[in-house]
């Protein structure tokens, strides 16, 4: 009998933001003060690589406030 449970997109793997700053230079080609400043202000603990890359695009283009 054929199972009815769907197989959705297996979750992106989560990484807590002391793994990201440690490779912040490999994987993303940003130093870890730049990805400090992505996640400043984000709440949750754990991010996927994706998500992680699409805060600091919005971080880089935003306009310094002075």
């Amino acid at each position: 009998m054929a199972s009815s449970v769907k197989k959705g997109k297996p979750a992106d793997p989560q990484y807590t933001r002391a793994e990201l700053m440690n490779h912040a230079e490999a994987l993303f080609a940003v130093k870890a003060e730049v990805l400090h400043g992505a996640l400043y202000e984000a709440a949750q603990q754990t991010f996927s690589i994706e998500e992680t890359q699409a805060r600091i695009n919005q971080f880089m283009k935003a306009k310094v406030k002075g």
